[in-house]
């Protein structure tokens, strides 16, 4: 059984494997919330809806029995019992009801003598696995545990000790001796009962991402387009950066010395450590779309989106003019590498808050210069354009070393070196991450459709671990064999 919106019906049943119809979903004038089949015979199925009904089914083949209308308001969900002997309604009255399982006549209201434990909206439900129990989601960020037999409430557990929007608990599922409820921001908390708390919570982005970057001490500090930060290390565990908030979009990051420059679209740059945002923001002209810093973790050399070149520490903002249009920035050491859009690249010397040029630049990029990278060691700077082309020179003359990395089809997001200062990686806009051995320019190995929608960002972990984020949201390590 399919349910949910529509312009004809909102719902319909077949059978999985051949597809044929096993019956109709009928009886409600509003989109369809949630369904449950009995899975023993008599069959039966269950519908509630925004219509403030649930539907009653018998099947099969599956066809309508009656209109159940104990609720008051929208019916969230609906669930049988791994028994099949009952089934349970959801609403946004706050109100469980309870009904027999091949009937569907009403049993009871479930602990209608609490009242309503609930300050707000149910939406999700589910029941343990030996049916007894029960265990609900609600708006007013809290989860509570109902024993059906002894009709009570057994157990709260509180999310968040604030109440708010992104906290509220929409999604639960209990299987086997797992436990969880999904919260709206898309966090993962896992319940136990008799914990007032969650016993952890799985966190993560919803949307993509936009900007990485790894510490020296080994964590990523990842962003995503709807301003959600978030670290990780490595052993599959993330959590959110403390700090104030922030709904923009991050644009860049850079870090070292364990100190992180977060860059958003919002025209700021912010300081983070141990996970945590410090200090206040840093107004620019424009916004960031490219930063660097320096290995003290105090100086941050930026490019704005309006082609202005910005140096930017913890209390001061100070404009660095240049010829051209900036477009991306690295550093090592106290040399600055500044692309710019007319596909060139120049050195620059950091004295304080100022950028005194050398006189070695880079030529061989044919397009508007979008990503660049120094090697650990200060000698080669790669350069990627909006092309896809990626051309490395030695950094101290400018003197092109090869120009042969060419398997990109779209703009250049991500550079990266390996320890070894031989390897590198790069992540674009086609979606793809390819390895590339500066020792022997025309091998590559390369990681086909690594993210959906376009691969941002890159980072060595070690010489043989990659890690790579993106569109799709999601942040994979990937190890390479020689």
């Amino acid at each position: 059984m399919a349910v949910g919106d529509g312009k004809e019906k909102f719902g319909h049943v077949f059978a999985y494997d051949s597809g044929n119809s096993l019956g109709t979903v009928e009886g409600h004038s509003k989109a369809i919330n949630a369904c449950s089949m009995r899975q023993q015979r008599p069959f039966r199925a269950v519908t509630c809806s925004d219509d403030g009904t649930c539907v009653f089914y018998h099947g099969a083949p599956y066809k309508f029995h009656s209109t159940l209308k104990d609720h008051s308001g929208f019916v969230m969900d609906a669930k049988y019992s791994p028994s099949n002997e009952y089934f349970v309604t959801a609403g946004a009255d706050k109100k469980l009801f309870l009904y027999d399982g091949k009937t569907g006549a009403l049993v009871r209201q479930v602990a209608a003598d609490t009242g309503a434990p609930h300050t707000g909206s149910i939406y999700a439900v589910a029941w343990s696995p030996d049916s007894k129990f029960i265990v609900t989601s609600s708006g007013d960020c809290t989860c509570k545990f109902w024993d059906v037999a002894q009709d009570k409430l057994v157990g709260t557990v509180q999310i968040s000790a604030t109440s708010a929007p992104e906290h509220q608990q929409v999604g639960n599922l209990w299987a086997g001796s797992h436990i969880i409820s999904l919260s709206l921001s898309g966090d993962i908390n896992v319940l136990q009962m008799g914990q007032e708390q969650p016993v952890k919570a799985i966190t993560g982005h919803q949307k993509a991402i936009t900007a990485a970057a790894l510490t020296p001490s080994g964590t990523l500090y990842t962003g995503s387009y709807d301003g959600k930060l978030c670290t990780w290390d490595f052993a599959g565990h993330a959590q959110a950066v403390e700090g104030p908030k922030s709904e923009a979009k991050p644009e860049d990051m850079a870090a070292s010395s364990d100190a992180v420059a977060l860059g958003f679209i919002s025209d700021s740059v912010r300081f983070a450590q141990a996970s945590k945002i410090t200090g206040t923001s840093a107004g620019l002209s424009a916004a960031p779309i490219s930063l660097a810093i320096d290995q003290s973790g105090t100086t941050v050399v930026a490019a704005l989106a309006n082609g202005e070149l910005a140096i930017v520490t913890r209390t001061s903002v100070t404009k660095v003019p240049v010829k051209g249009e900036a477009r991306a920035v690295a550093i090592t050491g106290s040399t600055v590498a500044v692309g710019f859009a007319d596909h060139s690249v120049h050195m620059y010397a950091l004295q304080n808050s100022t950028l005194a040029a050398t006189g070695v630049s880079m030529a061989a990029n044919t397009r508007e210069i979008t990503r660049l990278a120094f090697t650990p060691n200060g000698q080669f700077l790669a350069a990627g354009d909006a092309g896809g082309r990626i051309v490395v020179a030695k950094a101290g003359t400018g003197e092109t070393v090869t120009a042969r990395w060419v398997a990109h089809t779209a703009r250049i997001y991500g550079l990266a070196w390996a320890p070894d200062n031989q390897h590198a990686a790069s992540s674009a806009l086609d979606g793809h991450v390819i390895v590339w051995d500066l020792a022997n320019p025309l091998r590559k190995t390369l990681i086909k459709h690594a993210h959906h929608g376009g691969a941002s960002t890159v980072s060595f972990i070690d010489s043989q671990t990659l890690a790579s984020t993106g569109a799709d949201g999601a942040v994979k390590v990937w190890s390479l064999t020689q």
